[in-house]
């Protein structure tokens, strides 16, 4: 195999050409997908029925982006000669990739550690894939155009909350509260409830994402993508008489993106926004001093960085919180507990997606609620991948970033193309195209369910779900407006727009998760693979040539089969087959028939032996049964036990499953085995006064008086530290929501005070 360095202006067949476009409209139609519909596989209870078809939809969405980059790399590698754009990110995506490994094989949730691998994997291919094919300023300006227009369908979709769906929800809820809260999993009374009402009554606007964060860190790429475009426009005032009108089209986009990110009220994406543009400011007055100077630049911020780290912990230590309202309370607390975590598995961390199973055994006992991450990208990659694993996903980041601040090439010039489509010719096909996906296909990943009359409901219907294409459309043409084929040369104002972007969205991150929600994460890593290309057009950076030998063209075919037949039968498939039968699970409960439920529930972990979900669901579906019937089936108990330990099998770190599995011993009447099980729930999960209470009470039967004492002094005094929290972040509200219960409170109060007169055996 021999290789060699070539021009970027390496001229392409027409059908090369032409597929390259396909490939781009791929990529552009996932992230139209992603960014319209609310995707969180990771942040949501998979045993919800609402949520049944999430993981399947994420990772099919994954799929066809890891697809795309071997639909592209295959043929051209097998073509005799593979001109391959060196990215920067394949360095770090190795790295990313050998955390995941290593993290993923000591995952106590291995199935969740695969999917979070992949949907964190798949959008990286994505990235590489768009720099190969984004050779053209046309194919740039095409990807900004789509995520400035998304953008502006995303404001429509705040205001809407903010106008309309939000007080319709308060009023449903209202008339009838088991309606939203029964396909939650939320019991009515519940400390659960009173979060869902907060945040149901604070009418947070979120768009199509799980948080206003999310939807406030999509804005930012967006708003940046349109003010690359806008700038790109200003280059056009010396060839035609019409750019004032492009430029004005430009600027409605972007101040539309902006209302949507101040209709979020994300005090983080707001911060992230203005650092952006501060940064955007100092680069275009001392762009060329930066960039001659960026190595003392960097250091700089290396020990800036570093500093602040150091500061931040300081202050945290000392004040048990850190500057700011309560959320930089609880963001703290998190923190402290992910710096335990990863002290105690500091070479792999604890696994892809398996920080919510282990977030309970450092959660402090004053700590409101549960999270599933740490709200700092940083300290969420290292927690789960490894030091490995954030040193990767840093170089994928800042590597790219460091090239695109190089000192320009003397030489930028580029000779065009043998075949260059004119840039109204795929516009308007990529606008029909992406049009049509959130047209038609969105349609039936988010059915709309709306009461009237047949024939109004179905124009409702058609109406909801075109008034975001016609948003899209409207949005597209503002961006799209100047449909001349580029005579101008390339300038630096785009690419520090897009580095802005980066910078923004990662500051932004710094106290939030948004950037790993897939809609946010999919688009971060198509601008910054179009930072790449504007980067590689402005310097003319060569790219590698490779002439293939006959062996190593089989190794790729061979290579590429088994990628796709490890994604399709370790992945997808495994997931699919065992949703498809948790669905039919539900279908049966649904109608009474619990036998065939049990049926189904096993076969849905046979499909899966990776996942616990379903031997879960299976043995607290077998305790539901037992109470049903009147606790006259005790084999309903040893079916559920049976399950119960299989599922600790497949996840030890939870404690939920150990909670279950002692309450059906407690049932059996083994008592010192209910003990045994609560006791190694309680230590997965040491802040919980519900727990406490229940070793207490189990320690009870066993005449553990000494012990019963004080679990239910522990009990009390989490129940204490929770309230004095609570008081503190919800000091307008009157009564607290008590997590163990005002009557078990009282209880382990009155139960001290009877055990501390007996003896203890």
């Amino acid at each position: 195999m021999t290789k060699r360095l070539i021009s970027s202006n390496t001229f392409k067949s027409r059908s090369q050409v032409i597929f390259e476009y396909v490939l781009l409209a791929v990529c552009l139609c996932v992230i139209a997908l992603r960014a319209t519909f609310t995707e969180g596989p990771t942040a949501q209870s998979a045993t919800l029925p609402s949520n049944l078809g999430d993981i399947v939809y994420s990772l099919s969405v994954s799929g066809i982006l890891i697809l795309a980059f071997i639909f592209w790399f295959v043929p051209s590698f097998l073509g005799g000669r593979f001109s391959y754009r060196v990215t920067g990110i394949e360095i770090g995506l190795c790295l990313f990739c050998i955390g995941a490994l290593a993290a993923g094989f000591t995952a106590p949730n291995k199935r969740t550690a695969i999917t979070d691998s992949a949907l964190l994997i798949a959008p990286l291919l994505m990235a590489i894939l768009l720099v190969q094919i984004l050779d053209s300023q046309a194919k740039i300006k095409l990807v900004l155009c789509v995520v400035g227009a998304l953008g502006v369908v995303s404001t429509y979709e705040c205001a809407n909350q903010l106008f309309h769906t939000n007080q319709a929800m308060i009023e449903q809820y209202e008339e009838n509260p088991q309606a939203l809260l029964g396909p939650l999993g939320i019991e009515q009374g519940s400390f659960q409830q009173f979060l869902f009402e907060h945040r149901l009554y604070t009418r947070g606007v979120r768009g199509f994402f799980t948080t206003r964060n999310s939807a406030g860190s999509f804005a930012m790429l967006a708003f940046f993508a349109a003010t690359a475009l806008f700038a790109e426009k200003l280059k056009y005032r010396k060839h035609y008489w019409c750019w004032p009108l492009w430029l004005v089209t430009s600027a409605i986009a972007a101040l539309a993106v902006l209302l949507g990110l101040a209709i979020t009220r994300s005090k983080g994406a707001i911060v992230g926004l203005l650092f952006g543009v501060v940064v955007l400011v100092v680069l275009l007055r001392f762009g060329n001093w930066l960039r001659t100077h960026r190595k003392a630049i960097l250091i700089a911020c290396i020990l800036l960085a570093i500093s602040g780290i150091c500061l931040t912990a300081s202050y945290g230590l000392k004040q048990g919180r850190l500057p700011g309202g309560s959320g930089m309370l609880v963001r703290w607390q998190y923190w402290r507990a992910s710096v335990k975590m990863y002290a105690d598995h500091p070479i792999t961390g604890v696994g892809p997606g398996n920080f919510t199973n282990y977030y309970t055994h450092y959660k402090p006992a004053e700590a409101l609620e549960s999270v599933a991450d740490p709200h700092n990208f940083a300290l969420s990659i290292l927690t789960q991948y490894g030091p490995v694993g954030l040193a990767g996903f840093l170089a994928i980041i800042f590597i790219p970033l460091w090239k695109s601040l190089a000192p320009n090439s003397t030489s930028s010039s580029l000779k065009p193309q043998k075949y260059v489509l004119s840039f109204i010719v795929p516009a308007v096909v990529y606008l029909i195209v992406v049009a049509a996906v959130l047209g038609f296909v969105k349609p039936m990943l988010a059915p709309i369910s709306v009461v009237g009359p047949p024939g109004e409901t179905t124009g409702d219907i058609i109406l909801l779900y075109m008034i975001p294409v016609r948003i899209f459309t409207v949005g597209f043409i503002l961006l799209a407006a100047s449909w001349k084929r580029d005579k101008t040369p390339v300038t630096s104002v785009p690419a520090f727009a897009l580095f802005c972007a980066v910078l923004g969205v990662l500051v932004h991150n710094l106290i939030d998760f948004a950037i790993l929600e897939p809609g946010v994460y999919t688009t971060f890593f198509a601008i910054i693979a179009c930072l790449i290309a504007i980067d590689a057009r402005q310097n003319s950076r060569p790219q590698l040539a490779l002439r293939p030998a006959l062996f190593a063209q089989a190794a790729a075919v061979v290579a590429a089969l088994l990628i796709v037949a490890v994604y399709v039968c370790l992945v997808l498939w495994p997931v699919y087959k065992g949703t498809h039968k948790i669905r039919q699970a539900y279908q049966a409960i649904s109608v009474g028939r619990y036998a065939q439920a049990h049926d189904f529930l096993a076969l849905a972990a046979e499909c899966d032996r990776l996942d616990s979900t379903a031997l879960n669901m299976n043995g607290r579906l077998y305790m539901q049964h037992y109470t049903e019937t009147g606790q006259k089936q005790p084999a309903l108990l040893e079916k559920a036990r049976e399950c119960f330990l299989r599922a600790i099998d497949r996840n030890k770190a939870s404690f939920k499953n150990y909670e279950k599995l002692s309450t059906v011993y407690d049932l059996l009447g083994e008592t010192q085995k209910a003990y045994d099980s609560c006791l190694e729930a309680t230590k997965r999960y040491p802040g919980s006064g519900r727990l406490r209470f229940q070793l207490a009470e189990i320690a009870e039967k066993l005449g553990k008086n000494d012990v019963a004492i004080e679990q239910y002094e522990k009990a009390i005094e989490i129940e204490d530290k929770y309230r004095a929290q609570f008081r503190l972040i919800y000091p307008e509200r009157e009564e607290i929501a008590s997590r163990i219960g005002e009557e078990k409170y009282q209880s382990a109060k009155q139960r001290i005070e009877l055990l501390s007169q007996k003896p203890s055996l």
